[in-house]
């Protein structure tokens, strides 16, 4: 009786652990981070939702170093970068902790970052039946630098994460009511998730489309207080500079396709490079994304799916959307954790797909590396570009899993 009593309670046992040494690690990375005071995108949060409390139209200020240094300076604030580059409910969510100081305000932000990212991976892990599963997504979220990283720099991307896992959770359970309002959550955060709102439109999931429709207004509407009617007008004209798509990223911290080959095609600091045509690197960039953007859909094309199958094509949209990017920072690769569970899951529960494993494993690894020692990589535009070849293999495996699902369930057909 004892030892039945042991096998039933003992997944709970190691999810309790587990969650101990995630809450030790991140309470530990979170000390230093605090003492160090140097949380730049969480500092840019702050000011923005301080000067637009002001009356200050942060979106239209951009980079204008005199504006940013004022209100820096009347926070004693240090370390902080520009311009704001979010959407407004960024700025609402960091707009009561302006009532903190500056670093009690931070340190308020990562532990509601470290909360999000153990809540993220234990909704994630109660997606599937199989009871392992909340062990599995608390052990990769343990060992995953990215999250790391975003405590690191006070990202964002914590409550990201949490929009999406829980859009992606009540998406293969066919809630999509809800599906639709975390989408929107996500994009009123991050512009990132327009690709899932774009997802649902394709997969013709009408009634989370109009959820997701019905709930940007309303938070958008739940922005106006510290925005402005005004506020909201200039983040639409300044919708372009959110996403990026004027800039061309060689850093090797940034793993999109823009940037793989921006690292080849454009001289550089010490790095060596292919060849200096930084135009060649745009057309290759738009090629390969476009490919990928155009694949992703046929194999997302609208017919009925299973659970399983629906769970997949979002993990491959997820993967999709880092790749395509004109620039995908390292910390956005959290989201990574969604297609990372989905592939082990689904190797470790069908025989045919467990040789998959093996180089899941080593990409992951080259993934966490890569976070450590970035830094040090620079010089080879190769081996700085490793989360990319991961991103890469993952959408592959993804699509390959999506083909031979629906020559079972005949659903190209049907």
């Amino acid at each position: 009786m004892k030892a039945k009593f042991y096998l039933q309670h003992r997944p709970r046992l190691i999810n309790k652990l587990l969650v101990a040494a995630i809450t030790l690690l991140y309470a530990g990375w979170i000390g230093y981070v605090i003492w160090r005071d140097k949380c730049l995108d969480f500092y840019v949060y702050y000011l923005a939702a301080y000067g637009f409390a002001h009356k200050v139209d942060m979106y239209a200020v951009g980079d204008n170093t005199a504006i940013w240094a004022s209100l820096a300076q009347e926070l004693g604030i240090r370390n902080y970068t520009m311009p704001y580059l979010y959407p407004p409910l960024t700025a609402l969510l960091v707009w009561p902790l302006t009532l903190f100081p500056p670093r009690w305000a931070a340190f308020i932000w990562l532990l509601a970052t470290a909360m999000a990212f153990i809540a993220s991976a234990w909704l994630l892990g109660k997606t599937f039946p199989r009871s392992s599963g909340t062990t599995l997504s608390l052990a990769l979220l343990l060992f995953f630098v990215p999250p790391l990283t975003t405590l690191h720099a006070g990202q964002v991307n914590g409550f990201l994460l949490l929009a999406v896992v829980s859009a992606f959770c009540t998406f293969v359970r066919h809630q999509y009511l809800w599906t639709g309002i975390s989408v929107a959550t996500g994009v009123m955060l991050k512009i990132v998730p327009l690709a899932h709102l774009g997802y649902l439109v394709w997969r013709r999931c009408w009634q989370a489309v109009l959820a997701s429709i019905a709930a940007l207004f309303l938070l958008s509407l739940l922005a106006v207080p510290l925005i402005g009617v005004n506020g909201l007008i200039s983040y639409v004209d300044n919708f372009l500079l959110l996403t990026g798509a004027k800039q061309l990223v060689t850093s090797g911290a940034s793993q999109s396709v823009f940037s793989f080959f921006a690292r080849l095609m454009v001289a550089e600091g010490r790095r060596w490079y292919l060849a200096n045509i930084p135009g060649l690197a745009w057309w290759l960039g738009w090629g390969v994304s476009l490919i990928i953007a155009g694949l992703t859909m046929v194999l997302c094309w609208p017919r009925n799916g299973s659970e399983r199958l629906l769970a997949l094509e979002f993990a491959l949209v997820t993967t999709a959307i880092n790749l395509v990017m004109h620039h995908t920072w390292y910390h956005q690769l959290v989201l990574l954790l969604i297609p990372f569970f989905v592939v082990a899951e689904y190797a470790l529960a069908e025989p045919r797909w467990r040789w998959m494993l093996l180089p899941t494993a080593m990409g992951y690894l080259a993934t966490n590396v890569h976070g450590l020692f970035w830094h040090y990589l620079e010089f080879n535009p190769l081996l700085v570009s490793m989360p990319f070849y991961t991103s890469v293999m993952l959408w592959g495996f993804l699509a390959w899993m999506i083909v031979q699902e629906k020559k079972i369930e005949g659903s190209w057909c049907s």
